[in-house]
């Protein structure tokens, strides 16, 4: 595998269509899955680190000729930064390659970003169940934030004066 090496989509790039577009030298050499990292949704994907928990990946053989496509796509360095993790594939060890996100904070994609994956998830057969899961949190968690938002009204603690107030009595 001179001037190649294994990538790990999870996301976006798991769609054939966008990658033979981005990615014309590479190809799919199978499914797999990353354990104890859940994916996550950060108004776009990364992988978090949750015990137990897995997640389905495409494995890619990136050619160095369609890495700085890649990088740049990717947001790397800034957005997303490389790491080296380990999978298995046809019942054999390997490390490769994944993008995961600096940081963020869990928000929703757009409806055509999440297409985009589902469409991945299809094509290559897996399970889509992770994927919905990880929208669902998305949408749960700016649920909670905005009925926080609406519910919680700052002028109401205007006229405390703390010290008055909470001032304790030996």
């Amino acid at each position: 595998m001179k001037n190649k090496q294994l990538y790990i989509a999870y996301g976006s790039n798991i769609n054939l269509e966008q990658m033979a577009f981005r990615c014309p030298h590479s190809k799919v050499v199978g499914t797999s899955e990353i354990k104890d990292f859940e994916l996550e949704f950060r108004g776009v994907a990364t992988i978090v680190p949750k015990e137990n928990a897995s997640v389905p990946v495409l494995i890619w053989e990136l050619d160095e000729r369609d890495l700085q496509n890649l990088n740049r796509y990717e947001g790397w360095p800034r957005l997303y930064r490389q790491e080296k993790m380990p999978f298995e594939l046809n019942g054999k060890s390997y490390d490769g390659m994944a993008y995961l996100m600096n940081r963020g904070e869990i928000s929703p994609p757009s409806q055509q970003y999440y297409n985009t994956i589902l469409q991945g998830y299809r094509e290559n057969g897996l399970d889509e169940s992770y994927l919905q899961k990880a929208l669902e949190d998305s949408l749960q968690m700016e649920l909670a934030e905005e009925e926080f938002n609406e519910d919680f009204d700052v002028d109401e603690f205007e006229n405390i004066d703390f010290d008055d107030d909470f001032e304790m009595d030996f």
